[in-house]
């Protein structure tokens, strides 16, 4: 019998290896060890597929905020003119990045 290095084991593994005793495996601390080695392909594979699927940076740079509307659209939300704020950023390029930037200023004096 030869002797099995356990550097590293946690209390898993010595269950694992209690397991496979007692269901019959005559080197069940062989297996255990076996299964926690690192298996450089199956890593290089995962790592591969994941840049495959990658998104696409987009080729051209979304429009940057327009803070002079988002202010005014806050300001129409503070009076409680929500169509006004609406329609301020509905006119700008990023009208979603224009409506987040305007909560900054949203019940602020």
């Amino acid at each position: 019998m030869r002797t099995i290095r356990r550097d590293g084991w946690t209390a898993a593994d010595y269950d694992s290896e209690q397991i496979l005793h007692q269901l019959g495996h005559r080197d069940a601390a062989a297996r255990v060890t076996r299964a926690r080695r690192p298996r450089p392909l199956r890593r290089a594979w995962r790592t591969l597929r994941a840049r495959l699927h990658r998104p696409a940076a987009t080729a051209t740079p979304a429009a940057g905020i327009d803070w002079d509307a988002a202010r005014a659209a806050a300001d129409a939300v503070n009076r409680g003119d929500v169509d006004e704020a609406d329609r301020i950023v509905q006119a700008t390029a990023d009208p979603r990045g224009t409506a987040f930037a305007a909560f900054r200023f949203v019940g602020v004096k």
